[in-house]
Parts: C-alpha cells; structure tokens; sequence
C-alpha cells in the first residue's frame, strides 16, 4: 500500500477560508433524511453492481445503514435548523454507501457512546474522523479513507504560543472531548509534566466538541487539544476569538468508516475498502474534501484496519 499523504499544518490558513463558506453552525439533535444525495461534491455517486455484489444479504436487503456520529465540525456538521447532517466525513460515507447501492439514515450521538454503540449492535457503522488507535481496532474494524493530526487551540490573548516540546504545556489546564484520542493524548502529556517534575496539567472531558470550545472561549481552559481540520473551522467561524498552536510533536492518525463486530462485518469491510478505492480513484472524494477540508487528509487507496479483519 502507499503510504498516507498527512495533512500539512502550512495549509491553515487556507482551510480556514474555506470552511468559512460552508456557512453552518453545529446544533444539538438529530437529524436525517434517509437519503443518499451528497452535498459534498453535488450528484450522488452511482451504485456499482460489481461492488455492491460484495455487500452481505442482510445488509444489502435492509438497503439502509444507521450511521453514528457525533458533531465535530467540518467532518460532521449538524445545521441549526434540523437540516440533514452533512461534513466531509458524513459525505464519504454517503458516496461509499452510493456505490454500495445503499442508503444513510444518520443519528448524532455522542462520541462517548460510539463504539459501545456499534458492539452492542445499535448502529450498522461509524463515522466523523475516528482515529484508528490500537484500542480501538482491538474492539471495532475501520476502513480508512482519510488522515488526519492534532493541533492546540488558545485564546487570541493566550500566552501560549507555541508547544515545540510535549512539556510546553506543562502547568497549564487543557480540554478535550471524552472518549477521545485527544483526551488520551492530554493525559499522556500530564504524566509527562509529573515525571519531569514540572508544573501539572489539569486535563477536563467534555461530552461534546462544542462543550470543550464552550469552556475554552468562557476560560475555564487554557487550551483544547482537536483535530487540525476542527480547529481550522472553528477559526472560521470565531471572528478572530481563537488562534491555533501547533503540536508538532503529535501523531498522525488514520481515520475512516467504522464497523462493529459481527458475522457480515469481514465482507462488509471489504465491500466499503473496495467503493472507497473506486471513490478515490474517481476524484469523488477529493472532491468532498476539497470542498470541506481544503483538500487535507486525501489518501492513496483505502485499507482495513486491523489488517486481520479483511
């Protein structure tokens, strides 16, 4: 397989001007339409008969997949006024599921209860830039069609201004949302400060990615620790109230469609590896991440991970 093109933190700037046209702000709720229409890059994708033979029975005869997401914008982006979810993540699946000859109902949950989720059976898969870290694939199966890296997000005025070494951030207070690899990445760094017999770090979760920018601009944190491209989209929309730090330091991510495991998730993981490479090999889903994303987190072709799941 080649090898993953990570997104570059030179590209800021121009993700925030655009995601600055996407126009639509994250709501709490639910919302779908049970539709396969993309608002990422305009004509539904068309179904793939020799693709969508690879989907297993049950699935194929349902001919709709439950899709949880929790908002994190500009992946998945719930409009205010109860409009269906979109993002650049919610329109990936939208096209893959397209090609599979399938529709998307999806649901906004919260993130904490994603992969519990899809174990328990609630949901047919997953998504909304999921980093694929090792505990997770020891419990659900990804198919990556994406990458992505974590930046620091500060008040305008924050005296952070930069975090070139993982004890920078020693004795300040940093936020992230619960459950995800964000949170892990602060307590790791916590335990870093203690061992070096620095200031503490004050980790606090939140359920939600809005919650964590809600205590940043109220100053109850000092820092959040997102995504790059969440980060860039909240730039976008804050009227200058944010600045971004950058975390050279942090590990690179894969990210895709998440699986829960059963006795159809093997050949379903197969089945979305293989409309995903059709989708990269077309240009469809650049074209969603050019729009959304500024083109960051375009990969060369798809992989299941873990590798043993395909």
């Amino acid at each position: 397989m080649k090898r993953l093109r990570h997104p570059r933190l030179v590209h800021f700037a121009a993700i925030v001007g655009s995601l600055a046209l996407i126009g639509s702000t994250a709501a709490c709720g639910s919302s779908n339409d049970g539709s396969t229409a993309s608002a990422g890059s305009g004509d539904v994708s068309k179904k793939v008969d020799s693709i969508a033979a690879m989907v297993p029975k049950a699935i194929a005869e349902k001919g709709t997949l439950t899709i949880a997401a929790a908002t994190y914008p500009p992946a998945v982006i719930e409009p205010a006024n109860g409009a269906t979810p979109t993002g650049w993540d919610v329109e990936n699946v939208r096209q893959i599921a397209a090609v599979l000859g399938l529709k998307v109902d999806v649901k906004i949950v919260p993130f904490g209860g994603i992969i519990a989720g899809l174990q328990a059976g609630r949901y047919d898969g997953a998504t909304g830039e999921i980093y694929a870290t090792p505990e997770r694939t020891a419990t659900v199966t990804f198919v990556i069609n994406h990458s992505s890296s974590d930046a620091l997000m500060v008040p305008a005025g924050s005296g952070i201004t930069s975090a070139a070494s993982e004890t920078d951030l020693c004795g300040h207070t940093l936020a992230a949302e619960l459950g995800s690899a964000e949170a892990k990445l602060a307590g790791e760094l916590a335990d870093k400060c203690k061992s070096a017999g620095k200031k503490a770090i004050t980790v606090k979760t939140f359920e939600a990615q809005a919650n964590v920018n809600l205590a940043l601009r109220g100053g109850r944190v000092d820092a959040a620790v997102s995504s790059a491209s969440q980060i860039a989209y909240v730039l976008s929309q804050s009227k200058d109230g944010f600045k971004l730090v950058e975390l050279p330091w942090a590990p690179k991510y894969k990210t895709g469609f998440v699986l829960g495991h059963n006795s159809d998730s093997a050949q379903m993981a197969k089945a979305i590896e293989a409309a995903t490479n059709h989708l990269i090999e077309n240009g469809e889903l650049k074209k969603i991440l050019d729009k959304f994303n500024d083109g960051q987190g375009l990969i060369d072709k798809a992989e299941i991970l873990p590798s043993s799941a395909g």
